[in-house]
């Protein structure tokens, strides 16, 4: 189709747009492709191009305006943070951001949370308000948003910042596209002089270990975006957590069908790749099935599952103890 969009035999418009939504955006193809085509970043082109020209696109652009949806994550954030209280990193030679995404203005607890763990592995956490990631922006095709968030996540890095860490697959994900749509070389080298990591990696390779409160069977869900090594840290703190026991889903790094929000089959619950999740998790007999995808954890709370779908860093902060 887009070969002849390319030669003019077609054109752009909603039938192709309906198409190129079929994409889950998981990455599988590029993952497999012999040549290392980024197939996902040639469809995120073609977005883009019906984005500029359609109805729908100017409908998104006026909803994903930097007055529209900051300022309704900046009213979120200002009751959030009423009721909650914030505590301040203890100072260490290594330096480091949380980047907790649009989650963390819905709970802000989980930030002070990570602030302790890190203090335990000797880093200090520089508070720093960050936007959203970028990631909805870039899914829709609204490279201009999604290129203008990158310039101010990237402006408010501070110099002396040795990690920049998330604990949401996606966000680090999106993070480590920025450097494909930045055209500013000085940004481009503020990027390159910090290491976006998972905080999974930092307490795996800490040793940090934790007790849960009550014994639980667990699962985990991998995210088409988690990195093998993310998934081994993470696989190696579930293991060891004390009290409880971990056994791994039946096609655990299958596509949950929300990496790409738009897909026609997304929200419906006759959707063959909902429904083969749906199966695999009530047949693990996990109370708990983990994720580290925000996008995922809405999924899986979509699905009629006896297991209660959990973000990691939230199962460790509420269920367990630090050993």
């Amino acid at each position: 189709m887009l070969d002849g969009i390319v030669r003019g035999k077609l054109k752009m418009n909603k039938t192709v747009n309906r198409y190129l939504d079929l994409c889950l955006k998981c990455g599988k193809c590029s993952d497999f492709c012999p040549s290392d085509i980024d197939i996902v970043d040639i469809l995120l082109t073609a977005k883009h191009e019906y984005f500029k020209n359609s109805l729908e696109g100017k409908i998104y652009a006026f909803l994903e305006s930097k007055p529209i949806f900051d300022t309704a994550l900046n009213i979120i954030k200002f009751f959030t943070n009423i009721f909650s209280r914030k505590i301040k990193s203890k100072p260490f030679d290594t330096k480091a951001v949380y980047f907790g995404g649009c989650i963390s203005a819905l709970k802000p607890n989980i930030k002070n949370y990570v602030t302790t763990l890190l203090n335990k592995m000797h880093i200090e956490v520089i508070p720093t308000d960050f936007n959203c990631c970028g990631m909805p922006f870039l899914t829709t095709g609204n490279l201009e948003r999604f290129e203008q968030v990158i310039k101010e996540n990237i402006s408010k890095l501070p110099d002396n910042c040795e990690y920049l860490i998330t604990d949401c697959a996606s966000c680090e994900w999106a993070w480590k596209q920025y450097s494909k749509y930045l055209n500013d070389d000085e940004l481009k080298e503020q990027l390159k002089n910090i290491k976006i990591k998972s905080i999974y990696e930092l307490i795996a390779s800490n040793g940090i270990k934790f007790e849960s409160k009550k014994e639980y069977n667990l699962t985990y869900h991998k995210p088409c975006h988690t990195k093998d090594n993310e998934y081994n840290a993470i696989t190696d703190i579930l293991t060891k957590i004390e009290n409880s026991s971990y056994s791994e889903l039946y096609d655990f790094d299958k596509c949950c069908g929300f990496s790409s929000y738009e897909h026609p089959l997304t929200l419906s619950e006759t959707n063959p790749i909902r429904k083969n999740k749906e199966k695999n998790i009530n047949n693990s007999n996990a109370d708990f099935v983990i994720t580290n995808c925000v996008g995922c954890l809405t999924a899986l709370k979509m699905m009629k599952t006896k297991a209660k779908p959990i973000r990691l860093i939230s199962f460790l902060k509420d269920f367990c103890k630090i050993k």
